[in-house]
């Protein structure tokens, strides 16, 4: 494990801290320390501090301080392009003066003078500690211990962590997946036990943490320890069908469940993907059929797939255009396995662009190696063929043809028959028949329609 010094900081950073001390008691807090023990570069370094919010506004002034959160005592500040915020010590209350439970954005702040307590209301140790040059780590909850056994531990009583906000189930895994670490047991009891709460915390704020999971190297263990705690299904109910589901089929010696996860872990961390191999197979259960051998086939799992991944994204409320890219590739993911012509393969371009076509190929790879050894590879020189079609300036849509309707209605043509001919031209035109010029084109219509 790396140690922490000041020179961990920048030049600002150490500025910040030490005009925080001068006045009164500070630290740098929380995911920044956390990073440094790993030898990670942070991507933020926060503050708490025991001076009150109006004296942050004063001693920070020169930077046009934003009042991002004044009943929790916190400031933020822009430096040289980057944001720091500053907050006062303070202590979190899950609790309404009747002593009922409430929701997370409704709790309570107590400010306080000791960075103890404002540890305390931290979610996991490793992000429980702090720093300053006089008293170096501050870690009160063996968090540096658990960052060297790479362990995510809750601060504290697990369950209560989980009820004061539920969400912290899924920073748990987020946490377990980026990281490349495991859960304790203690922690794993805890969100078996309270992980009903995640209904209650909005779809934005799941969808969130589960998209930041997704994209993580320890995607596999993660989706599988999951699984095994009940969590998966509670964030995307169909899932449940695929556990321990037989594909009884020859191609596959994985259960689907296992097959699945195996082709979310091979595909890059890209979001679309990740997403594209989550959920690509998730209607085999619904359109299994037997033949007279007694082996299985999902003739239409594509299809219907790609309507039960646009309903699930839907609900899970991702953005429009993440939702439409991976409905495409999975309605389009078993057309690499068949001999694609150039043909086919200009097609590809031209409908899906360089971007999705490129996931395609990455997603035909992955879901190819998470099945039985002897399954020949699909890779073959898709690369290869991909950067000849882009070279050969094959990403050309309709709308990219020289001739426009403007040029069809000189010669002729009227309705319809304007959208049929510039379809017919893209369609030769991808079959490398004629070229996307003017004359070549226009000489084409001319031969073919005796204009």
């Amino acid at each position: 494990m790396n140690k922490i010094s000041i020179n961990n900081f920048s030049e600002i950073e150490i500025k910040i801290l030490n005009k925080l001390n001068e006045y009164g008691k500070a630290y740098i807090v929380g995911g920044a320390v956390r990073d440094i023990l790993l030898g990670v570069k942070p991507k933020d370094v926060d503050f708490a501090t025991n001076l009150p919010y109006e004296t942050l506004k004063t001693l920070f002034n020169e930077y046009n301080p934003k009042e991002t959160g004044k009943p929790f005592g916190v400031i933020r500040i822009r430096v040289n392009d980057t944001d720091y915020e500053i907050a006062k010590f303070r202590e979190d209350n899950y609790e309404n003066k009747d002593g009922l439970k409430i929701i997370p954005e409704e709790k309570k702040v107590s400010f306080i003078d000791d960075i103890k307590n404002d540890l305390a209301r931290r979610d996991f140790t490793i992000n429980a500690m702090a720093y300053n040059q006089t008293e170096g780590i501050v870690d009160l909850y063996n968090g540096q211990k658990d960052i060297e056994n790479k362990m995510i531990n809750f601060v504290g009583n697990a369950e209560e962590r989980i009820i004061e906000d539920p969400l912290r189930v899924l920073r748990a895994f987020r946490f377990m997946s980026r990281l490349n670490f495991s859960l304790s047991e203690n922690t794993i009891e805890a969100i078996k036990k309270q992980k009903s709460l995640l209904n209650d915390i909005p779809k934005e704020r799941i969808t969130m943490e589960f998209s930041k999971l997704l994209l993580g190297e320890n995607i596999k263990n993660t989706l599988t320890l999951m699984k095994d705690t009940g969590v998966l299904e509670i964030i995307i109910p169909e899932f449940k069908a695929t556990y321990n589901f037989d594909q009884c089929n020859p191609h596959h010696n994985l259960d689907l469940f296992n097959h699945i996860i195996s082709v979310v872990s091979k595909v890059p961390a890209d979001l679309e993907l990740r997403y594209t191999a989550l959920l690509h197979d998730i209607a085999k259960p619904v359109v299994q059929t037997f033949d007279d051998k007694g082996i299985a086939h999902y003739k239409t799992h594509e299809i219907v797939g790609a309507d039960m991944a646009r309903d699930i994204l839907t609900r899970l409320k991702l953005p429009v255009k993440l939702i439409d890219t991976v409905a495409e590739i999975i309605k389009k993911h078993m057309i690499l396995y068949k001999d694609i012509t150039d043909k086919k393969f200009n097609k590809l371009l031209s409908e899906m662009g360089y971007d999705n076509l490129l996931r395609l190929i990455e997603h035909s790879i992955a879901d190819n190696e998470s099945k039985n050894d002897e399954v020949v590879s699909t890779e073959n020189d898709f690369y290869e063929r991909l950067q000849r079609a882009v070279e050969k300036q094959m990403q050309v849509t309709i709308n990219d043809l020289v001739i426009n309707g403007k040029d069809l209605i000189e010669l002729g043509f009227t309705g319809k028959e304007i959208g049929q001919i510039k379809k017919e031209l893209l369609d030769k035109y991808l079959s490398e028949e004629i070229q996307n010029e003017k004359e070549e084109m226009l000489n084409y219509v001319k031969e073919k329609y005796n204009k």
